[in-house]
């Protein structure tokens, strides 16, 4: 048996992970509310976060944001459950995603708007480095979303959820 055969073997998803997965991805009856609730605040401090770390071209603040933004979630539950065939889950995670993408660029453009200081688009890192997408932004995007579902569907290595979140930013490309 091969070393990457027996890893995959080790590490099967197996049926009794199913409900626990499921309870870490989906909120639903009475969870739901006190889900969006804390949703919207993480999504709403860490796009003015974002926001602010773009403005002043602080990567600490961008990073800040990158690890308490809670798009990832959503994300990952509407990709299971488009793979389990719940579509009305799907649907439900898939709005969730737009609904806080246009949040956060509508905040994010009040915020901006606001700004009384000058902003150079061509001499600030944080804009520069986001706006030209490279295969290798795409395979770290691709690596990153593996690594964060992996690490939802285990318990004992959840501990690594703060390195996939600054691996790969989600709020402040939006």
């Amino acid at each position: 048996m091969t070393i990457l055969s027996s890893l995959l073997q080790e590490n099967r998803f197996t049926p009794e992970l199913v409900p626990p997965f499921e309870s870490k991805l989906f909120f639903e009856d009475d969870r739901r509310r006190l889900y969006l609730e804390r949703f919207g605040v993480l999504l709403f401090l860490s796009a003015v976060i974002a926001t602010m770390g773009i403005l002043s071209d602080s990567t600490a603040a961008v990073i800040g944001a990158m690890i308490i933004a809670p798009l990832m979630t959503p994300i990952m539950a509407a990709a299971a459950a488009i793979v389990t065939g719940r579509m009305d889950r799907a649907a439900r995670s898939l709005a969730l995603v737009v609904a806080g993408a246009l949040g956060v660029v509508a905040l994010s453009w009040v915020l901006g708007t606001l700004y009384s200081g000058e902003l150079s688009f061509d001499g600030n890192s944080q804009i520069t480095g986001r706006i030209q997408p490279r295969i290798a932004d795409l395979a770290a995007a691709l690596a990153s979303g593996a690594a964060g579902a992996f690490c939802m569907s285990r318990d004992d290595i959840a501990d690594s959820l703060p390195g996939v979140a600054i691996a790969i930013s989600l709020v402040p490309p939006l």
